[in-house]
């Protein structure tokens, strides 16, 4: 039996190592810089949210390709209804013509198909999978279309599609406009614990910090620092389209 994925598409398990080769990396090398156990902790606590960012901007931008395909993805089911196919027909032949990435999405439905699942059930599975609030209105116009049978699917497709081009263009921009304040207020997160390591080679400033009241005032910072990456994190995302019928 396969372990369980994250949102991430990793290992819960390889994450937490990641996390930890993180910190004690930003630990190991603080404190042969400072000659400062006590300076190294703090120093560890930031980079382990090191990874965390990474990852999760990862996720984020596989997350915005795979909207960015359906377009491409409703331009090949229209092709295919106008040239005689079935609905059921358009979407097996995705698994084989359609965007590399969805592939095999579509090929888990076509499976689906051929183990006599109902066409309404495949495609609620096909629904999950993507997880996504695009894929929810795609499928539920699909499934609206074969069940009414209606002789404008093409057209209610074709409509969608400009939809979604239309808002992933809106969105695109918003994220360049977003990303320069995001990446500034990083640097500013960044920028005093830089300054610091530089200044703690200096014994004057190594002595100020390796009391207890020096100690608690680094442990806080990294604390806060880390919240208030958090919360622009939180201020600054942009609010993703609802999953209204998943």
């Amino acid at each position: 039996m396969k372990k369980a994925l994250n949102a991430n598409g990793k290992k819960p398990a390889v994450e937490i190592s990641i996390y930890l080769a993180s910190g004690f990396i930003g630990f190991l090398i603080s404190s042969l810089i400072t000659t400062s156990t006590l300076i190294g902790i703090p120093f560890g606590l930031i980079t382990v949210a090191i990874p965390v960012v990474l990852i999760k901007r990862k996720a984020e931008k596989e997350r915005m390709a795979l909207q960015g395909l359906w377009p491409e993805i409703l331009d090949h089911i229209i092709s295919g209804l106008q040239s005689g196919l079935s609905l059921a027909e358009t979407l097996v032949i995705l698994s084989g013509r359609g965007p590399e990435k969805t592939r095999s999405f579509f090929a888990l439905f076509a499976q689906d198909l051929r183990s006599g699942m109902e066409f309404e059930k495949a495609l609620t599975e096909l629904k999950l999978r993507f997880s996504d609030g695009i894929a929810d209105q795609v499928c539920e116009v699909l499934e609206f279309a074969r069940v009414s049978g209606s002789r404008d699917t093409s057209l209610t497709l074709r409509t969608l599609s400009n939809f979604i081009r239309s808002d992933l263009a809106i969105r695109a921009e918003i994220e360049a406009k977003h990303s320069w304040v995001k990446n500034s207020a990083a640097l500013a997160a960044v920028a005093p614990w830089i300054l610091l390591l530089l200044l703690a080679a200096q014994p004057n400033t190594r002595n100020a910090y390796t009391n207890a009241n020096g100690f608690m005032i680094l442990i806080t910072g990294a604390v806060l620092t880390i919240v208030a990456y958090i919360w622009m994190e939180r201020v600054g995302k942009i609010s993703q389209t609802p999953r209204t019928f998943a």
